[in-house]
């Protein structure tokens, strides 16, 4: 719901509710948009259907049946049923399988445990990600897997009593101060007949990408010590399974020397068979998160061995560190819940816009195409011609509350604050004018709500320098604890962020570029989709997609251009001709009114009869960046990072910092650089979030820093083509390039014609090396193949796919494994084959490391350096004729290319046959 003053004077005001029991919303109104710690899982929402192996409603990774089976009876229950080896869902065989997942195992296409690699052991992993409570969104990563592992290594288990209701038992529990929450299992909880005092929304998955949401209860237990003098009340999760059995302390020496000490370790003292378990005695079915551990560490330790040592805590001593016993198959157990506030995946899925791997657009593809169905089965028109569309309900979504009393605290505060700003009734306007538009209609105060009917929360932006002065924005994530969100019910539809690159990029291909944008408590009920759910964009652009499909005949070229050109509720293009803008701005406003669309606010670069335009230096905003019209140039926004940051240099202020350059385009990027690998080397450190960074690296980020205001002055041309003669002979280059730190790609536009000859940065990419150690040759095919990968989107977004084009790289050893299409080993084979399919080996090229344009961003430079390098103008030799090109041979390191051949097996066989 959401509240909105509907008078000027002294009256309370209004939270209009937003009717989610009726699917049909007249969507008539274009909205605006708002828009990874790097992780080893993968994974995509899916309906949850009946698991395969059991039949009972949860994923395959919440099996406990199949845990239970060998290799070859999961198989053979998959081959009776007809299902899957690959995915393990019903009705197609996997030569026909789609999903794209990994084994995280072995590497190979195929469910984890569905792997022979590691059959004996447990693999489970639950990815939880808990929602926007009220106004903080937190992350939780809680993952638990098991591997082989050669020495064995204790965790931080005890034993704890757990009472509740004069019935008391012993519990086997595991402190880990990885986890922000504490959890206990199913099996305790039922058996012990606990009180549920809440209920928590978090989602489940399994390695391969399975996903799927459910409530957990909340219960207060009281546990104590084994010795019965310290108590404590803890609120725990349940779980249907914290961690399969851990190794309990058994070592002689260590046992006798913690004898010597004193020290009564409750989990090598006791006998497991004491304490409550399903299947096995040494279970784990307490967790015991930093909400809980932090006040139960006393801080006394004693060391053991250089690998072991006891801690002492309230509730007993634990014990921690790896053993001197080797052991040939012990499972050693990774356990960790993460909350973070920050979410560093936009960071690296910004960089990865066009150049991630194919295997994660396809499964992100199945699931927008499911949505996009849905959406054309629901669809309807209105006599007004207004379209009527149905939300996008996830299915078996949790009860959806009404959330009047947020809607109502934040009425108040937005109240308190407009009344001290006086802009109260310049935000009352709004529903006034909303209202007279019929946009939203009063509803009797006295009239029961119905099931399904939700209010939004909402609150207003000003802003004095837009068309639109004042706005409201409404909150489709705010919801009580223990409850859901309208947002964590529906389907959110393809992330339109992608889309960015695409747009910019036909932006700046024609002469003229052009934007079109968008006292008593009352109750009002929106007619409209709000933007502020998250399946808003989506509704808007299928709706503009459907509307522009079914366009007439004589307005078919305008709709396609249209169809190219909106990022939600912006439209931004380019022509060539000021007949064609004319042409273009009067047919997309007649198509789009016919479905009560509106296009406003045309800004458009000046054209050679109004020199008058030029005078005036006024930048607009494009997609993130800046437009300066008179100029015609393209520009960073860099007022956020103006903003003086205090406090002490941590990982969250590095990442903060970096996370506000919106770079789309790439140019950039070698700026970006420095800061991700200090990012890394914390990620190598292990420090947390907070922790104050060591001296060295905070000197760097400082130094960095400081150079920032020089992007102020990094402007690029708005149109990459100076020269609009129909004779002008285009051609695209593709520069890849590697070093220790990075890897990266850039693509430029060349345009020739009888009097000039020019070039310019179209997109660039840079991603930083792996954290395991790569070879610099392996570094540098990895560089041509997201040069490939970015030229085969940039080629066909721009439609120039008949244009001749060049890939350039300096590394002879990477452009051998490309031109010969031999037996090479994995990592080179698989590359090399995806840059054979993308581009013809014959295009690629040897540049010197000192012509290529790569350089740069892959090694990264500062602020002031990439200013005076005008490096997205091209190298300079690049504006020569081609017979003036730099040519150069290219002999490999022979030991380097053949060490990545596929090694062979050569049996032979002597045969001796006898004749009787």
């Amino acid at each position: 719901m959401y509240a909105s003053p509907v008078s000027s004077k002294k009256e309370k005001y209004s939270y209009p509710r937003y009717d989610s029991s009726s699917e049909k919303i007249n969507n008539s109104r274009c909205f605006s948009s708002k828009r990874f710690s790097s992780s080893d899982l993968i994974s995509s929402e899916v309906k949850t259907n009946a698991c395969i192996f059991c039949n009972e409603f949860h994923a395959v990774g919440d099996c406990n049946y199949v845990l239970s089976l060998s290799l070859e009876q999961r198989k053979k229950i998959l081959s009776k049923k007809a299902a899957c080896f690959i995915c393990a869902k019903p009705f197609h065989l996997a030569k026909f399988c789609k999903s794209k997942i990994v084994c995280t195992l072995c590497g190979k296409r195929h469910l984890s445990i569905l792997c022979n690699q590691d059959n004996s052991v447990l693999k489970n992993n639950t990815h939880l990600n808990e929602n926007k409570d009220d106004n903080n969104l937190l992350t939780e990563n809680f993952t638990l897997a098991n591997n082989l592992c050669c020495r064995e290594v204790y965790l931080q288990t005890l034993i704890v009593s757990v009472e509740n209701n004069d019935v008391k038992h012993y519990v086997r529990s595991i402190t880990d101060l990885g986890s922000q929450r504490s959890y206990v299992s199913k099996y305790v909880a039922d058996v012990m007949k606990l009180k549920c005092v809440g209920e928590q929304m978090v989602t489940h998955g399994l390695f391969g990408g399975l996903k799927r949401r459910e409530n957990h209860k909340k219960y207060s237990i009281e546990l104590r010590n084994t010795e019965n003098n310290f108590s404590c009340n803890v609120e725990v999760m349940d779980q249907n399974k914290i961690c399969t059995s851990l190794p309990k302390l058994k070592e002689p020496k260590n046992i006798e020397e913690l004898k010597q000490l004193g020290i009564f370790a409750s989990d090598i003292c006791l006998n497991e068979n004491l304490c409550l378990y399903e299947n096995d005695p040494k279970e784990i079915h307490i967790l015991l998160g930093a909400d809980t551990a932090a006040r139960l560490f006393t801080g006394e330790i004693k060391n053991l061995s250089p690998d072991l040592i006891a801690m002492n805590t309230k509730l007993g001593w634990t014990v921690i560190g790896r053993s001197g016993i080797t052991e040939n198959d012990s499972s050693s157990t990774l356990m960790s819940l993460l909350v973070n506030d920050v979410n560093i995946s936009d960071l690296w899925r910004l960089d990865t816009l066009n150049i991630n791997d194919p295997a994660e657009n396809q499964s992100r593809k199945e699931l927008e195409e499911a949505a996009k169905e849905h959406f054309e089965r629901s669809v309807k028109r209105d006599n007004e011609g207004r379209y009527i569309v149905s939300l996008p309900w996830i299915h078996d979504h949790p009860p959806l509350p009404d959330d009047r009393k947020i809607a109502e605290r934040r009425l108040n505060s937005c109240i308190k604050a407009l009344e001290r700003a006086e802009k109260l009734v310049d935000y009352d306007d709004v529903f006034q004018d909303w209202q007279k538009e019929g946009i939203i209609e009063e509803v009797d105060p006295m009239q029961e709500i119905k099931q399904g009917q939700h209010f939004l929360p909402h609150h207003p932006v000003f802003k004095e320098n837009s068309t639109t002065k004042v706005r409201s924005v409404f909150d489709g994530s705010a919801k009580e604890r223990n409850t859901p969100s309208i947002n964590d019910c529906l389907e959110k539809g393809p992330n339109l962020v992608e889309l960015i690159p695409s747009l910019i990029n036909r932006f700046r291909v024609g002469k003229y570029g052009d934007r079109g944008k968008e006292g008593n408590i009352k109750i009002l009920l929106h007619k409209r989709v709000v933007f502020g759910i998250s399946s808003s964009p989506f509704l808007l652009g299928a709706t503009l997609e459907l509307h522009l499909k079914n366009a007439p005949d004589h307005l078919t070229e305008t709709a396609q251009q249209l169809m190219r050109s909106f990022y939600v509720d912006n439209c931004v293009f380019s022509v060539n001709t000021k007949k064609e803008l004319a042409r273009f701005i009067s047919e997309s406003q007649a198509l789009l009114s016919t479905a009560k669309f509106e296009l406003r606010g045309w800004e458009h670069s000046p054209t050679e009869d109004k020199i008058e335009e030029r005078q005036e230096d006024r930048k607009v905003p494009v997609l993130g960046l800046l437009w300066n019209l008179p100029k015609d140039t393209m520009s960073l926004d860099m007022k956020s990072l103006m903003k003086e940051d205090k406090g002490p240099t941590t990982k969250r202020k590095i990442l903060s910092t970096v996370h506000r350059i919106f770079d789309p385009i790439g140019f950039s990027c070698p700026v970006t650089l420095e800061p991700k690998c200090l990012l890394q080397e914390c990620w190598k450190l292990g420090l947390s979030w907070d922790a104050e960074l060591p001296l060295l690296i905070t000197e760097r980020f400082e130094r960095w820093k400081m150079k920032l205001p020089k992007l102020n002055a990094l402007e690029i041309p708005r149109c990459v083509r100076e020269d609009f003669a129909e004779d002008s002979k285009l051609s695209i280059h593709v520069f890849c390039d590697a070093s220790q730190s990075a890897y990266a790609t850039c693509i430029f536009l060349r345009a020739e014609s009888a009097d000039n000859t020019s070039c310019q940065l179209i997109q660039a990419r840079n991603r930083v090396a792996p954290l395991k150690k790569i070879s610099i040759p392996r570094l540098e095919l990895l560089s041509c193949t997201i040069g490939a990968r970015l030229a085969k989107a940039t080629i066909s977004e721009l439609g120039l796919e008949k244009i001749p084009i060049f890939y350039w790289s300096d590394s002879m050893n990477a452009l051998y494994w490309i031109k010969r299409n031999e037996n090479w080993a994995t990592f080179v084979y698989n590359r090399v084959l995806e840059i054979r399919k993308l581009t013809n080996p014959e295009d690629w090229r040897h540049i010197s490391g000192t012509l290529n344009p790569a350089d740069l961003p892959s090694r990264g430079s500062n602020a002031e350096e990439l200013v005076k390098s005008l490096w997205w103008e091209g190298p300079n030799w690049l504006r020569m004729p081609i017979e003036d090109w730099p040519v150069s041979e290219t002999i490999p390191d022979f030991d380097v290319v053949n060490f990545e051949k596929r090694k062979s097996i050569v049996s032979v066989t002597n045969t001796t046959t006898e004749q009787l």
